[in-house]
């Protein structure tokens, strides 16, 4: 049974993320060329970071980081004696249960920084570097 949910649940990770790629995301930040940095702050919102060159110029910064956390495999494969509600408290904040043993077992960091290069207040070029910079 807990195969199968992980499997489930796997499969609807890869559906999703499958549609989500780096060129979609190179074609989101070409549209962006030729835009104001209000129109860019329009579109993305507050930068992370905005540094002004000494020659006029500016670098707008978004940053984008997500935390998940991979519960343990031993954690669901020693909860025999525990109900669904107990199994999952730590992962839905409920009481104050501690789980028996390690469930912490993984924590993946997805990040994504955007660099747009502005000249005269214009979008001239864009860089990305990450594991998560990606757009439908």
């Amino acid at each position: 049974m807990l195969n199968t949910i992980r499997i489930i649940t796997l499969g609807i990770i890869l559906s999703i993320s499958a549609c989500a790629t780096p060129q979609k995301y190179n074609n989101k930040l070409n549209q962006e060329l030729g835009k104001t940095s209000e129109q860019l702050i329009n579109t993305f919102g507050q930068p992370a970071k905005i540094k002004r060159l000494a020659n006029g110029d500016e670098i707008i910064t978004y940053i984008s980081i997500n935390y998940q956390v991979l519960p343990d495999p031993n954690y669901y494969d020693n909860t025999d004696f525990m109900t669904e509600d107990e199994m999952f408290y730590p992962f839905t904040y409920g009481e104050d249960v501690i789980p028996m043993g390690n469930f912490m077992g993984e924590t993946i960091t997805e990040y994504c920084k955007t660099d747009f290069y502005l000249k005269n207040n214009i979008v001239t070029s864009w860089q990305w570097k990450g594991n998560a910079c990606v757009a439908l």
